[in-house]
């Protein structure tokens, strides 16, 4: 998506359109014509994936949290059984509160490898 108020990021999203295409590409090789439902997992797996820019994911920098992937709920894992809907609660509230921490720790991140992409 490309934005007239912040040009910058036209350079950045057509980069990262570039890395799903070409994940898409290698992937559906093998599976003619299903490319619908492998967009949707690569879309799932960039969003829940830290980015070397921020330090973070972008789910985390929209949400303030970190997402629970579907299979820790099938499988069960003790993350997902150790939490409580009263404790859930708490510490979303707690994420929500500290969200604008979260992005100003990502710009600086963003600023340090901007500097170190320049250096190289």
């Amino acid at each position: 998506m490309s934005t007239h108020v912040y040009p910058q990021a036209n350079g950045q999203t057509k980069s990262n359109n570039k890395i799903i295409v070409n994940n898409l590409k290698k992937r559906l090789d093998k599976k003619k014509g299903k490319w619908a439902e492998e967009l949707l997992l690569f879309l799932w797996a960039d969003r829940t994936t830290s980015k070397v820019a921020t330090g973070q994911t972008p789910y985390s920098l929209v949400f303030g949290i970190e997402a629970v992937i579907p299979t820790e709920v099938v499988i069960m894992t003790t993350r997902y059984l150790l939490q409580d809907q009263e404790n859930n609660n708490r510490i979303l509230a707690e994420d929500l509160n500290t969200i604008d921490e979260l992005r100003d720790l990502a710009k600086i991140c963003i600023a340090a490898h901007q500097q170190r992409i320049a250096k190289a």
